[in-house]
C-alpha cells in the first residue's frame, strides 16, 4: 500500500489536526477510568472498525465518499484513524462508564453522542475531510448508534475477560 502525501495542506488538514490536538486533551484531562488492557483493546477496536468500515463503503463497488483531498490513501488519513477516532472512543466511554445510565438513558446517551458525531462530520465535510459521493450525512446518525453501541458491547466483553470471567486472569500451572 502507498501512502501519499497530502495534495495541498489546507483547511481539512488543520481542522483534522485541531480536532486531533482537542480530543487528545480532553482525554489526558479526564480522570482515569478505563484500565490499560481496556483503553488498548478500545483503541484497536477502534482503528479496525473504522478502517473496516471505510474499506467496505468508501472504495469501489461503492465509493460513497472519499476522505481527505483525493481517493488515495494519504499521510492525513492515518492521522484520523489513529489519532482521532480512538480517543472519541475512550472519552464516549469514560463518561459511559462514569455516567453509570439506565436503559432510558442509555439509549438517550447514545442516540446523543450519534448526533453530536453526526453534526461534527457535517463540519469535516463543509471543510472538505470528507466529499461524498453518494453518502448523504441523514445515514451517519444510525451508523453512530452502530459503532457507539459496539464500543460498549466491546468495553463490556473486555472487563468480563478482565475481572476473571474468562481465561485472561486464570493463572496456569505449568509443570516443572
Amino acid at each position: 500500500m502507498i501512502l501519499y502525501p497530502p495534495e495541498r495542506f489546507d483547511v481539512n488538514e488543520w481542522f483534522v489536526l485541531s480536532a486531533v490536538a482537542l480530543v487528545f486533551i480532553v482525554s489526558f484531562l479526564l480522570p482515569k477510568r478505563l484500565s490499560a488492557i481496556e483503553i488498548t483493546v478500545i483503541a484497536v477496536f477502534s482503528l479496525y472498525l473504522s478502517q473496516t468500515v471505510d474499506s467496505l463503503i468508501a472504495v469501489t463497488p461503492f465509493d460513497f465518499y472519499d476522505v481527505s483531498d483525493s481517493a488515495k490513501y494519504e499521510i492525513m488519513d492515518i492521522v484520523i484513524y489513529y489519532l482521532l477516532y480512538p480517543p472519541v472512543a475512550y472519552i464516549f466511554l469514560h463518561f459511559y462508564d462514569r455516567l453509570q445510565l439506565n436503559t432510558i438513558r442509555l439509549i438517550l446517551y447514545v442516540i446523543g453522542w450519534s448526533l453530536l458525531t453526526a453534526f461534527l462530520e457535517w463540519l469535516s465535510v463543509l471543510c472538505h475531510v470528507f466529499t461524498y459521493k453518494g453518502w448523504h450525512i441523514v445515514y451517519s446518525p444510525f451508523v453512530y448508534i452502530g459503532v457507539y453501541t459496539l464500543n460498549i458491547l466491546v468495553l463490556r466483553i473486555t472487563r468480563h475477560w478482565e475481572r476473571g470471567g474468562g481465561e485472561w486472569k486464570q493463572a496456569r500451572k505449568v509443570p516443572r
